[in-house]
């Protein structure tokens, strides 16, 4: 008898996940929303205002430069390799040098 019990149980959750179509419904919803705050911050006068200003803009984007290299340097404090000066040079190295193939890649 709790074999059946729990099949029903199994069937009320199936019948309860959200299918594909949910999901693109929630999608779809999502990227309207978005688009509606991009839009009604676009035209608000503090926004406005900023973007007319490069001295502002410069300031907002060094400081959000300067959180991001933080939070990058906190994230490799995390990483027992780059712990030791010498696996982040070599770490670093192996960085640039991939760079530079990629970029000479591109270039011709």
């Amino acid at each position: 008898m709790s074999d059946t019990a729990e099949d029903g149980e199994s069937s009320r959750h199936r019948r309860t996940v959200p299918g594909a179509e949910t999901l693109d419904n929630v999608r779809e919803l999502t990227e309207d929303t978005a688009q509606k705050l991009v839009r009604a911050l676009e035209k608000s006068e503090p926004v406005r205002r900023l973007r007319g200003s490069q001295v502002a803009t410069g300031v907002l984007g060094t400081v959000g430069f300067a959180l991001f290299v933080v939070g990058v340097e906190r994230a490799a404090d995390d990483i027992p390799v780059l712990d030791n000066a010498w696996g982040a040079i070599i770490v670093g190295l192996v960085l640039l040098a991939a760079t530079g193939l990629l970029l000479r890649r591109l270039m011709g």
